[in-house]
C-alpha cells in the first residue's frame, strides 16, 4: 500500500496523483481520505510543485486526442514502473523488446491442443467414468454455449472483447490508475486473447519481458483464429477450481449440467469465478460466490444484456450446487471395471508405442473408449452378489461374463468388497489367483478326449488311490472329496460326479505337460506347474482365465481372447481403434461338443444341480483344498459365466459358511451362477449345443439319498428337490455309490 505523505515534507508524490486526477476530468472516487485531505490542504511552494501547475496547464491546453494520448503514455509509464525494478536505458530497452518480442510480431501463433480428460463408456454409450490427470477439461465448441453463458464472461472479464483489437490501451490505462490508487493490484487490464496467451503460452511471471511478449503474442493470435475461436478456447482453457478447467467441466462438477444447460445465474456464478476460483468458491465460500454472481449479474445489466425482470429474478435465485456428477470425472479409476479397463488401455501397443505416450492418450487426448461392458447385465451381477453372498461373515466373491464368440467381457462384478485404492480385482486376481479345484479338470477331459479315450472308458473309483510316478513324475496318493462306496466309473459319470481318483488316473494316462499345454490353449495365461495334482486345480487361477476357458467350449473349441475395449475415437470424432477378435482353434470341434455334452451332466444330474436353470447348459463345480475356494463356470450358447467365492485376503478354509453349510463349489458358487444367469438369459433365444458326434450310454440318474450333513437354508437353496452338499461332497445331493 501506498504510504501516507508527512506533512512537513515537500509534496513530491502529489505530481502523479493530480495529474491524473486532472487527465480524468473527473473526481476519483477510490482516492483514500487521506490522499484526498492532501489534495485539499494549502500547498506549500516547491519547484516539483510548480512543474506540476505548469504541466496541468499545459495539459488543459491540449485537445481530446492529444490529451488521450498523454494519458496512454503515462499508464503505460505506470504499469512498466509495476514491474521494473529499475528503469532501464530507453535505446536499449526498444532495441531488446524489437528483438526479443516483435521480430515476429507478423508471424501466425498456433496454440498446442488443450488437454483433456477421456472418458469411459459402457456398451450402450452410457457414460462409465471420465479419467483425467491434473486437468478435468472437456472443449466444448463455442457455437454450443448459451448466449448468456458467453455474455456474463464478457461482461465481467472483456466486455469490449468484440469491438478492440488484441490489446486494449484504455483498459490498461485505466487498470494502471486504479491500481496506483489503491495500492495494489486490485484490476487488470489484459484482454480476453492476452489471458488466453498467457495460460496457454507464456506463463504468469510477474516481469515487464513476459508482459511485452504477452502483448506480441496476442496481436498473433489474433492474426491466426477469429475472434469466436479465440473466445472458444478461453472458455475451455479457463480454471474453476477443483481441477475443473472450462466451462464445461465446471458445469458438470458444481451443477451437474451439461455446458449449454446452464441458467443465467449459473453462467454468472461460473463467470465470477474466473478472477479467483478460490476465493470465490461456492462451495467453501458460498456469501463471496453469491455476492460476485450478482456483480456479474449487475455489469450484464449495465451493459444491456440481460433485462430488469431477468436482473432481478437472477440475483435473487439461491445458490443451488448438485454432487451428482462430480464423482464421475476423477483421475483414478472408480469401479473394478474402469480400474480393468485403464490397465488393458496402458498394456496395448496399439495406443501409443510406449508407456508414457499410452498415458498421455488417456489422460489427455481427449479420447472416447466404448467398452464391452453391459450395463444391464452389470447391474443383475451386482445384486446377485449383493444378496448371495454380503455381510461381516461373509467371504467375498467375484463374476465375470464373456461372449464366447467373440471374447467380449459383458460383465465383471466383485462382491463383499468396495472398490478401493488397496482393492485387488477378484475378478482378475484374486489374491495372486486361487486353485480352482475340481473346475479344472475341463482341461483334463478336453486332453483326454482329444488323446482319444472314449467317455465310456471305465476307471476305478476306489478311494484312496496310490499313483506310481504319476505322469513321469512323483508318486501321488488321494482321496474323493467324500467316500465312495467302491466300484468303476465311466468317464462321463466321473465328470459329473467330479471323482478325483479317476481323473488322477486320467492325467497319468496321458501325462501333465498335454493338460497344461490344453489349458494354456483354452485360455489359462498364468503359468502352470506340469504335475499330476494340476488335474485337481492346484496351480493358481484367475475367474477371468476359467471363464475364457469354459466359453472355448461353448464356442465349439475356438477361443477368443478376452477383450474389455471395443472401439477408441479421438477427440475430433475419427476412429482411431476398433477390437476384432481375435480367436484361434485351441481344441477340435468334436471335442469341444463331446466335453458339452458331458458337462451339461454336471448340471442335470451331478455336482451343480444347483446352477440348473431350465435350458440347455453345460458347467462344472470346483473346491479348493480345506475348502478355501469354491467355484463354478458354466455356459449356455451364446454367455460363459464364472463365479468364485473365497476370502481375498488369504486362502481360508470355508468349512462352515452362515446360511449354506460346507464351502462347496455347488454349494456357494453355483447358486450365485444360478441366480445370475437366470436374469441374464432372459429375452435369449433358447439354443441348444450340437449333439456330440461320440455317444455314450447315459442312464437316467437314481433318486437322491438323505443327506447327513446341513444344506443350504430354504431361502438360499434354487436346485431341485434333494439339492444338499451329501454323497460326493458337491452338493448335488444324489450321491452315486458303485
Amino acid at each position: 500500500m501506498a504510504q501516507p505523505i508527512q506533512r512537513d515534507r515537500p509534496h513530491r508524490g502529489l505530481l502523479p496523483v493530480r495529474l491524473l486526477h486532472a487527465a480524468a476530468e473527473r473526481t476519483i472516487p477510490r482516492l483514500p481520505a487521506r490522499w484526498r485531505t492532501r489534495l485539499d490542504a494549502p500547498l506549500e511552494p516547491s519547484r516539483l510543485d510548480a512543474r506540476a501547475e505548469r504541466a496541468i496547464g499545459h495539459y488543459e491546453a491540449l485537445d481530446g486526442e492529444s490529451r488521450f494520448g498523454l494519458v496512454v503514455i503515462v499508464g503505460i509509464f505506470v504499469f512498466a514502473l509495476a514491474f521494473l525494478p529499475m528503469v532501464m536505458a530507453v535505446t536499449t530497452s526498444l532495441a531488446m523488446v524489437k528483438s526479443h518480442y516483435l521480430v515476429n510480431a507478423g508471424d501466425p501463433l498456433k496454440l498446442p491442443p488443450l488437454p483433456q480428460r477421456s472418458t469411459i463408456l459402457a456398451r450402450d454409450g452410457s457414460v462409465l467414468q471420465h479419467v483425467y490427470f491434473g486437468e478435468n477439461r472437456v472443449v466444448v465448441p463455442i457455437n454450443r454455449y448459451r448466449e448468456s453463458t458467453i455474455d456474463a464472461v464478457l461482461a465481467i472479464e472483456d466486455d469490449g472483447f468484440f469491438q478492440h483489437g488484441p490489446l486494449d490501451f484504455s483498459a490498461i490505462v485505466r487498470a494502471a490508475v486504479t491500481n496506483l490508487i489503491a495500492g495494489g493490484i486490485v484490476e487488470g487490464g489484459s484482454t480476453i486473447s492476452q489471458q488466453l496467451v498467457k495460460d496457454t503460452v507464456t506463463g504468469d511471471a510477474p516481469t515487464l519481458a513476459r508482459k511485452i511478449r504477452e502483448a506480441a503474442d496476442a496481436i498473433r493470435l489474433e492474426n491466426t483464429y477469429s475472434k469466436e475461436h479465440i473466445l472458444g478456447m478461453y472458455l475451455s482453457e479457463v480454471y474453476f477450481g477443483h481441477g475443473a478447467y472450462g466451462m464445461a467441466a465446471a458445469a458438470e462438477y458444481y451443477f451437474a449440467r451439461r455446458a449449454p444447460e446452464l441458467t443465467v445465474a449459473q453462467a454468472a456464478l461460473l463467470a465470477g469465478m474466473i478472477r479467483s476460483p478460490s476465493y470465490y468458491d461456492p462451495l467453501t465460500r458460498p456469501k463471496h460466490a453469491l455476492h460476485r454472481r450478482n456483480t456479474v449479474l449487475a455489469r450484464m445489466l449495465e451493459l444491456g444484456w440481460i433485462t430488469s425482470a431477468r436482473y432481478a429474478q437472477a440475483s435473487s435465485a439461491p445458490i443451488v450446487l448438485s454432487a451428482a456428477d462430480r464423482n464421475v470425472a476423477q483421475a483414478a479409476p472408480n469401479s473394478y471395471w474402469t480400474q480393468y479397463v485403464v490397465d488393458s488401455f496402458l498394456s496395448n501397443p496399439a495406443f501409443g508405442p510406449t508407456v508414457k505416450a499410452r498415458i498421455r492418450a488417456l489422460y489427455q487426448g481427449g479420447l472416447k473408449i466404448y467398452t464391452t461392458l453391459e450395463p444391464s447385465m452389470q447391474r443383475q451381477a451386482e445384486q446377485t452378489l449383493l444378496n448371495r453372498m454380503t455381510g461381516p461373515e461373509l467371504p467375498q466373491s467375484a463374476l465375470v461374463s464373456i461372449v464366447p464368440q467373440t471374447g467380449a467381457i459383458r460383465t465383471m462384478a466383485v462382491g463383499n468388497a468396495p472398490y478401493g485404492p488397496s482393492q485387488y480385482n477378484l475378478a482378475v486376481d484374486p489374491g495372486g489367483g486361487r486353485t480352482a479345484g475340481s473346475a479344472f479338470k475341463v482341461f483334463t477331459l478336453a486332453a483326454a478326449l482329444e488323446a482319444g479315450i472314449s467317455p465310456n472308458a471305465v476307471y476305478s473309483g476306489y478311494s484312496p488311490r496310490t499313483i506310481p510316478d504319476c505322469g513321469g513324475g512323483e508318486t501321488w496318493t488321494l482321496h474323493n472329496a467324500e467316500p465312495y462306496g467302491g466300484g468303476s466309473f465311466p468317464l462321463w459319470l466321473a465328470t459329473a460326479d467330479s471323482v478325483n481318483v479317476v481323473f488322477a488316473q486320467v492325467i497319468d494316462q496321458i501325462g501333465p505337460e498335454r493338460v497344461a499345454e490344453v489349458a494354456h490353449k483354452m485360455g489359462i495365461t498364468t503359468e502352470l506347474t506340469p504335475v499330476c495334482p494340476l488335474t485337481l486345480g492346484t496351480s493358481p487361477v484367475s475367474p477371468l482365465d476359467m471363464t475364457s476357458g469354459f466359453a472355448t467350449l461353448a464356442n465349439d473349441g475356438v477361443h477368443c481372447q478376452p477383450y474389455a475395449i471395443a472401439q477408441v475415437v479421438s477427440s475430433t470424432g475419427k476412429t482411431v481403434y476398433r477390437q476384432k477378435p481375435e480367436c484361434s482353434r485351441a481344441i477340435p470341434a468334436w471335442v469341444a461338443q463331446q466335453e458339452t455334452h458331458m458337462l451339461e451332466g454336471v448340471v442335470e444330474f451331478g455336482t451343480g444341480t444347483a446352477a440348473n436353470i431350465g435350458r440347455p447348459q453345460a458347467g462344472k463345480t470346483g473346491t479348493g483344498q480345506d475348502y478355501q475356494d469354491a467355484w463354478f463356470l458354466g455356459y449356455v450358447p451364446q454367455l460363459a459365466t464364472g463365479v468364485w467365492v473365497g476370502y481375498a485376503r488369504a486362502e481360508i478354509p470355508m468349512p462352515y459358511v452362515p446360511g449354506y453349510g460346507t464351502g462347496f463349489g455347488g454349494v456357494l458358487a453355483a447358486p450365485i451362477w444360478h441366480d445370475f444367469m437366470l436374469m441374464a438369459t432372459q429375452g435369449m433365444p433358447v439354443e441348444s449345443f450340437v449333439a456330440p458326434s461320440v455317444s455314450y450310454y447315459s442312464p437316467a440318474p437314481p433318486p437322491p439319498s438323505p443327506s447327513p450333513s446341513p444344506s443350504p437354508t430354504p431361502a438360499l437353496s434354487t436346485g431341485p428337490p434333494g439339492d444338499g452338499n451329501n454323497g460326493n461332497g458337491n452338493g448335488n445331493g444324489y450321491g452315486h455309490g458303485h
